[in-house]
């Protein structure tokens, strides 16, 4: 019962969010190296900063890390993920304290927030296992619902990243995390309004 009361406080509280957080240097990337069975989420990868952002991998099997950073605080994110049309669905596990959505197809989003304000300049909300038969990216992308991706700050304000860098697998390259990305509207169209206050809405 406790659970239940505490998952409502915070979806009531995220319903009222407003734009303009505290996070407006925040970017986006996906991580990605060999896939490990023992992945588990204390052992996430150390990032520091877009200097330890690994986005390429020549392997065919591989765990992809979604890493926002250049962050200030953090209550939740919001995003999708897509990359090419392989055969094997998304094996995704998540690292927050509540989860909406899942990662199993190209295009799915997925919604993430904790319990408490997360001080710090990067987080890592989950990650996926995918396993690539030809050379493709993977990107970060626009939350289906919301049109757009978020980073929820501590006092309810939402912001869009403002640099975008995919991972290429199996033979493809990946952006550069050091450079300018793709920006905060990501590979595949603009956002929106809405975002996680309309999908955290009861």
């Amino acid at each position: 019962m406790r659970s239940v009361l505490v998952f409502a406080i915070v979806v009531l509280g995220l319903s009222n969010a407003g734009l303009g957080g505290g996070n407006h240097a925040a970017e986006v990337a996906v991580h990605v190296k060999a896939h490990s069975a023992k992945q588990t989420c204390p052992t996430l990868p150390t990032i520091s900063d877009s200097s330890d952002i690994v986005t390429t991998y020549e392997g065919s099997s591989f765990d992809f890390f979604p890493v926002f950073f250049s962050l200030t605080e953090f209550r939740g994110v919001e995003y999708g993920v897509t990359w090419p049309d392989w055969t094997y669905s998304c094996a995704f596990t998540s690292c927050s304290d509540l989860v909406i959505g899942d990662i199993e197809s190209p295009g799915d989003g997925i919604s993430h927030s904790w319990f408490d304000c997360q001080m710090g300049q990067v987080v890592i909300p989950g990650w996926g296992w995918l396993y690539a038969d030809s050379a493709g990216i993977v990107c970060i992308t626009e939350h289906p619902s919301s049109e757009a991706i978020y980073i929820l700050d501590c006092n309810q304000g939402l912001d869009e990243p403002v640099a975008n860098f995919c991972a290429g697998v199996y033979g493809a390259t990946g952006d550069d995390p050091t450079s300018n990305g793709r920006g905060g509207d990501g590979p595949e169209g603009t956002g929106t309004s809405g975002g996680i206050r309309g999908y955290y809405r009861p």
